[in-house]
């Protein structure tokens, strides 16, 4: 059994690594053991995808048929909030016979931002008063 002191140095050993990469995010899980793991699915061309949200973002693209875009979305799906990425893509999977599902989803991403934007001015307006 390890004494006090020596767990207390070792949780200074790991705060101490932690200072040297302090903008390095943390995994949450191991993509490769995905069945959906992008390597296996995309090949080559997106072998370096190791975090959530980066998978998020091809599942999107792939999902809207849109592999140009396939960056923003992995953008969108680190900054935005998730509840606003799928309320649109279910709006989106609404038109099957759609001839640009991005441009549906962008759109329906800047409609439901505006929305949340109203609500959090209303929040704050019944807050002040």
């Amino acid at each position: 059994m390890d004494s006090v002191k020596d767990i207390l140095k070792d949780i200074k050993k790991e705060r101490e690594l932690k200072k040297e990469k302090p903008f390095e995010q943390e995994q949450l899980f191991d993509v490769d053991k995905l069945e959906t793991n992008p390597k296996k699915i995309f090949g080559d061309k997106y072998k370096y995808i190791s975090k959530e949200y980066q998978v998020y973002g091809l599942r999107l693209s792939s999902q809207l048929g849109d592999r140009k875009r396939t960056t923003m979305y992995i953008k969108w799906a680190k900054e935005k909030p998730r509840a606003i990425l799928e309320t649109a893509l279910r709006f989106t999977t609404d038109y099957p016979n759609a001839k640009d599902k991005s441009r549906i989803f962008m759109w329906k991403v800047k409609e439901l931002e505006k929305e949340y934007a109203e609500k959090k001015e209303n929040v704050k307006k019944e807050q002040l008063h």
